[in-house]
């Protein structure tokens, strides 16, 4: 795809200047709005059928071409912009929508740069949306690079490395990409990344045009061999720990659930509750345990609400690094309360090459996070691999404090593998709900010297807190537990190294 350097420099430009506006992009009898606040990408519209956002959601699957009258009925009736009006009736979940608006955004950028678009005008003056994409001009590029397939010119003792140290955790990298990041981090060679990664050596290629299109890339051919350390087969420098911050994905676009109250309304009662467990886990004990499993006696308990609450708890201390990970493979919830992309995540990990697990990793603030990845047909046979007890030892050196989100114990077996990885467990009941006999099964199962205490939930306020929700943890009919899980999740859009 050709790049059109005065369109590109207008989009650097207000990046750069954090303008807040609106952007008219034309060419012939075509136009292109481009919605920005703050020097961010929000959203775009056009006048070409084939880029309206119900058209997305049909070929996404969301809508069919019968629901889109639905939908624009009950916009117009409730005054509601369509995207609000089709998560309103459920027909996809906030987080998803903002998929489809990246997608939309970034097609129309492409659309806008191959046919020669110029600035039109600018107007300063914001538009309320109801969810917004927030892409950078650096997520443009990227998407552009990956539109093209020609793979690097290279030979196999063509040494190649980063150009750049700068934070590249701005953009939405796909796990091999991260992976090939990672191994450029210091010289090497293509087929060093081979022997170390698995990938073969065309995807590589590919991956590292990318790299070298977004000028990223930098050939050290010249440099004197005795002047590159050699370790091996598997690189030309030993490599140290994995570059967190500088690599894993930051979501600038996550939609938070409400009810991720932490966030939503830090200074409330359920808020400082949890900053009150944060503080008793750590005091309690002689020994804070490191390893948290936070599960239920059964479905509809509130066990992921508390744990992703509790995780952005711990992940607001300065310095503490914390991690959570979406356990249960048969019913996940935690890309909900997060607001992401349910993949990649731990299915992926698990049933995948040997990519590193910070490959399927990304980052919401400070909370680094591994979502479900989707629905497993065999949870159990997944979570019993060695390569789940690899990754808990990995988490463990690198993290300081990491939360299993794990399904209920029962009537399932899935929570037991779990907080076997775990140093403690944390039960969550829900009162007016869970059973006793839910409550004592669960009990005989769990390993009771890994028991840290019970978080009693849905239970009614004390006078002084009257404003607290007695139903904020409820599930509703739409989260119902199911075996082996029904929940409705789409596969992935395929990636350049697929299509």
């Amino acid at each position: 795809m050709s790049l059109n350097i005065t369109l590109l420099n207008e989009l650097r430009k207000l990046q750069e200047e954090r303008e807040s506006g609106i952007l008219v992009l034309s060419r012939l009898d075509q136009r292109v709005t481009i919605f920005y606040r703050e020097g961010m990408i929000q959203g775009a519209s056009s006048n070409l059928d084939s880029y309206r956002i119900g058209t997305y959601m049909v070929r996404d699957g969301y809508l069919t071409d019968s629901d889109i009258p639905k939908v624009i009925a009950e916009a117009k009736k409730k005054k509601l912009l369509f995207g609000q009006a089709a998560t309103s009736k459920r027909y996809l979940f906030p987080a998803e929508l903002a998929e489809v608006i990246r997608h939309q955004a970034i097609d129309l950028l492409k659309h806008a740069f191959k046919n020669g678009f110029v600035r039109e005008s600018f107007t300063k003056d914001l538009r309320a949306l109801y969810i917004s994409a927030n892409i950078n001009v650096a997520y443009v590029l990227l998407e552009m690079s990956r539109s093209n397939t020609a793979p690097v010119d290279a030979t196999p003792i063509s040494v190649f490395t980063l150009k750049h140290s700068e934070d590249l955790s701005g953009v939405p990298w796909i796990p091999k990409e991260l992976c090939l990041l990672s191994e450029l981090s210091t010289p090497t060679t293509i087929p060093a990344m081979v022997t170390s990664t698995g990938m073969d050596e065309a995807g590589i290629k590919r991956i590292l045009g990318v790299f070298d299109r977004l000028g990223i890339l930098d050939r050290v051919d010249e440099t004197p061999m005795d002047e590159l350390t050699a370790s091996g087969p598997t690189g030309l420098v030993k490599k140290s720990s994995f570059p967190f911050e500088n690599l894993v994905p930051k979501v600038s676009n996550a939609v938070f659930a409400e009810k991720v109250e932490v966030l939503n309304n830090p200074s409330s009662f359920i808020s400082e509750q949890f900053k009150t467990l944060k503080v008793r886990i750590r005091e309690d004990f002689e020994i804070p345990p490191k390893v948290l499993t936070i599960s239920s006696p059964d479905q509809q308990d509130g066990k992921s609400l508390v744990s992703a609450n509790l995780a952005l708890t711990m992940a607001m201390e300065p310095g503490r690094r914390t991690v959570i990970v979406d356990c249960d493979l048969r019913n996940p919830t935690l890309d909900r309360y997060l607001g992401v992309s349910t993949s990649p995540g731990l299915l992926q990990h698990l049933s995948n090459g040997n990519l590193s697990p910070y490959c399927y990793m990304r980052r919401v603030g400070n909370l680094f996070f591994m979502t479900s990845g989707g629905v497993a047909e065999n949870p159990i046979d997944l979570l019993s691999l060695q390569k789940m007890s690899d990754l808990v030892k990995r988490l463990k050196a690198d993290f300081d404090t990491v939360i299993f989100d794990a399904p209920p114990y029962s009537p399932i077996a899935d929570a037991r593998i779990v907080s076997g990885f775990s140093d403690g467990v944390i039960m969550v009941i829900r009162r007016g709900k869970t059973s006793n006999r839910s409550i004592e099964n669960a009990f005989k199962l769990l390993d009771q010297s890994k028991l840290l205490g019970v978080v009693f939930n849905d239970v009614k306020p004390m006078l002084f807190n009257t404003y607290f929700n007695r139903n904020y943890y409820n599930y509703g009919r739409d989260s119902r537990y199911t075996y082996p899980g029904e929940r409705r999740i789409r596969a992935a859009a395929k990636n350049y190294l697929e299509s």
